[in-house]
Parts: C-alpha cells; sequence; structure tokens
C-alpha cells in the first residue's frame, strides 16, 4: 500500500530517471515570481573538469620563456595552429581553429580570480557560484533562472546534459531537470502497475492539500517540470534529424541532446530553453600529459564543430552561443612526470555567429610569475557579466551580487 512518506520520497528524486503522469495542476502558482523572459537567446555551457592546461591549448608560441619552463611539453612551433604572430591553438584544435577563422570564436586570455584555489572541489564552487569567498548558496546561473520564473513556468529554462546537476543551476525556486539519459527520463514503473501507481498518486495528492504547506510551490513547481521536462525531450528527440554526424562520446551525445531541445520551438514559439550545460572530464593531467590532453582536445574540438554546424543547419546560429570553462589552469612549469600541476589563470572560449571573434584580453606574462603560476588578467565573473548583460539580457549585478566590468564580447 502506497503511504505519504513514499510518495514524498518518489519526489525527492525527480531530478534524473523519473517523470510524472499528467495528474497535477498549478495549485500554488501565486507562489511562483512573475518576471519576462526578456530573451529569445540560448547559452550552452561547456565544462572541462579537471583544471585544463591553458598554456598548452592556447599557445604563446613565440615566447622562448614557454619553450625554457616545458621543455618536453612544448607544442613544436611547426605543429601549432597559428592565430597570429605571437599566439597560436593546439594542432587537436583544428576544427575550433576553422570556426575561428570564420570570425565565430572568441579567445578570452589569462581568466581567473585573485587569492585562487587549488582545490578542485573549492575551485569549481567559486566557478559555478560566482564567489571566491564561498558564502552564495545559489549558482550564478541558477539566480539567473529564478529572475525567469513566470506563471506559467518554463521547465527548461535550464538543462544539464549529464547524470547530475551542476552547482551552478542551483536555485531557490526554479526546477532544473539534468538529463543522463532520454531512456530513464520518464515514470519508471512497470506497464502493468502504472495505472495503480497514477490512481495512488491522484490519491495523495489530493489528501496532501498543497496549498497549506510552506513546501506547496516546491512540490507542486518540481513534479510539473519533471512532467513537462519529460514530454519536451522526448518529443524533441523524436522529431529531431541531425544535419552532421556527431562523434561518438558523451560530450557530443549531450551536446546533441541540447541541439535538439534548441530546435524544438514551433514557428514563432521559441524553445525554452536558456542555458544548458554539458561536462568533459578528465583535464587533470599530473602526469604523460602529452598522451591525455591531445585526445581530450580532439574530443572537444570535433564535438563543438559537429554541434556549431547542426545548430547553424537548423537555422539558429544567431541565437545561440558556447562559453567553455574550467576551475582552473595548469603551472607553468612542467613536472616530474611528464605532466603539470594544479595552477591558475585559463583561457575562455566563446563561440557563436554574434560573438566578438578574435583575442580578448592580455596574454599573462611567462616572466611575472606568482610561484609558478600565472597571474590573472581578467576576472572570470566580468565574463560572466559580458555573457549576462550582452547576451541574455539580463542584470549582471542582480545576478551576481556585485557590479563587474562587463567584457565586450558580442555582436548584438
Amino acid at each position: 500500500m502506497s503511504t505519504r512518506r513514499d510518495f514524498m520520497r518518489q519526489m525527492a528524486v525527480v531530478s534524473v530517471g523519473l517523470g510524472v503522469p499528467a495528474v497535477f495542476a498549478k495549485a500554488t502558482a501565486a507562489a511562483k515570481a512573475e518576471a519576462s523572459a526578456g530573451t529569445t537567446r540560448t547559452l550552452i555551457v561547456v565544462q572541462l573538469a579537471g583544471g585544463a592546461d591553458g598554456l598548452n591549448t592556447v599557445l604563446p608560441y613565440a615566447d622562448g620563456r614557454y619553450r625554457d619552463l616545458r621543455p618536453a611539453l612544448a607544442i613544436p612551433e611547426a605543429e601549432v595552429l597559428r592565430l597570429d604572430d605571437r599566439t597560436g591553438l593546439n594542432p587537436a584544435l583544428s576544427g575550433i581553429k576553422a570556426l575561428y577563422d570564420e570570425g565565430k570564436v572568441a579567445i578570452v586570455q589569462g581568466v581567473g580570480y585573485p587569492n585562487p584555489s587549488f582545490s578542485h572541489f573549492k575551485a569549481m564552487d567559486i566557478w559555478q557560484t560566482a564567489d571566491p569567498e564561498g558564502k552564495a548558496r545559489e549558482g550564478w546561473l541558477g539566480s539567473y533562472f529564478d529572475s525567469l520564473t513566470d506563471t506559467d513556468g518554463h521547465p527548461l529554462t535550464g538543462l544539464s546534459a549529464g547524470r547530475s546537476l551542476p552547482p551552478a543551476f542551483r536555485a531557490q525556486k526554479t526546477t532544473v531537470p539534468s538529463v543522463g539519459s532520454l531512456d530513464t527520463f520518464a515514470l519508471q514503473a512497470p506497464a502493468a502497475v502504472e495505472g495503480k501507481r497514477e490512481a495512488s498518486l491522484v490519491q495523495l495528492y489530493d489528501a496532501y492539500k498543497p496549498s497549506n504547506t510552506p513546501y506547496a510551490a516546491l512540490l507542486d513547481n518540481t513534479v510539473d517540470a519533471a512532467l513537462s521536462s519529460s514530454q519536451m525531450l522526448n518529443v524533441a528527440h523524436a522529431a529531431y534529424k541531425p544535419a552532421v554526424i556527431y562523434p561518438e562520446s558523451s560530450l557530443a551525445s549531450g551536446l546533441q541532446l541540447l541541439a535538439e531541445l534548441i530546435d524544438a520551438g514551433e514557428g514563432s514559439e521559441p524553445t525554452p530553453l536558456r542555458v544548458g550545460h554539458v561536462a568533459l572530464g578528465g583535464f587533470d593531467t599530473h602526469t604523460q600529459q602529452a598522451a591525455e590532453l591531445t585526445p581530450l582536445l580532439t574530443g572537444l574540438s570535433d564535438a563543438l564543430t559537429a554541434f556549431w554546424r547542426d545548430i547553424e543547419a537548423h537555422g539558429h546560429g544567431d541565437d545561440v552561443a558556447v562559453m567553455t570553462w574550467s576551475e582552473f589552469g595548469r603551472r607553468v612549469p612542467e613536472n616530474g612526470q611528464a605532466g603539470t600541476d594544479h595552477g591558475s589563470a585559463t583561457p575562455m572560449f566563446l563561440l557563436g555567429n554574434r560573438v566578438k571573434g578574435g583575442l580578448h584580453g592580455d596574454a599573462p606574462s611567462l616572466t611575472n610569475l606568482d610561484n609558478g603560476n600565472l597571474q590573472f588578467t581578467v576576472d572570470f565573473r566580468s565574463v560572466y557579466a559580458g555573457v549576462l548583460e550582452s547576451w541574455l539580457e539580463a542584470s549582471a549585478k542582480d545576478v551576481l551580487g556585485h557590479q563587474f566590468e562587463p567584457m565586450d564580447l558580442f555582436s548584438v
């Protein structure tokens, strides 16, 4: 026999692998904040987890110090994909280089923040809350999502293509799904008992009287968002025809899922997706970096290139932008295991028809190091502010909690 406790336990795991039947009305719509979504643009955030080595990704190939400090790991000058007479890309990034040559890639150099953390978990939390002091409880994008929630609800304002919700998406009022697989993002019940389970849920919900409890809005919104997002994703997946062949990788699969949802709008009704998130791990290259970094960067470049060509072919190139980030870079000197250790400043990539292509910010000095680490030249929150103000048309000060000078990264 189903109990109210069983019901609440099922509701608590609605993020992945669980949808709910269409039996819940929006009994507490008044509890949701009313705000205008403002824009129909979409931001795709790609996390490079582990601390990507920015110095062997965006290369100061003409600086002799680069080769002095990395005698084994420095990329041979003849192999560098040159951006100008000083800076180039790792040869594994040929697809991104082609997009750069088309004016669709912006590279922000030397991104970091004061007194950087070299702990993976703390550094990730700093980047995802936009708070180096560790006081924030919401993610920076969670704050943005909360500003968009209206009385009709937007169940797919944000979507994480992965098995867990990134801290950047933590919100107070908005339910954001995390989808590891479309095959499991549905009500998990054998067909023979699904009708009984639905009837039981109806009875429990009627008895629960959600409008009389302090957690009514949270429960109602979570239930409704789970159903709506599950239905929307599966409809988009069934209708979508990719214009390219995506590589076989988790990153590419996640990007294809987001492309399907971006294309799910009909006529003048745009997709509700404002921000998507997907992660690629493996960048903690303490040993044998050359063997590890090349396939990682190749996979990143190939997946992003396929995604972008697909987005363009479906007519969404002007309404989508991609932003990459990693929790930190690597130390400048290579270590004794043919690898690099946790460092500080690192580049960020932005991709889109409306980005201002080229190099932004100053490349960090290789002579003025902080105990072997690069000194940052651009605060990551200025990049966020530029994305919020110019692309997502949101108040960066309201979302980030402080005023940061927005970087000029978009032509919109």
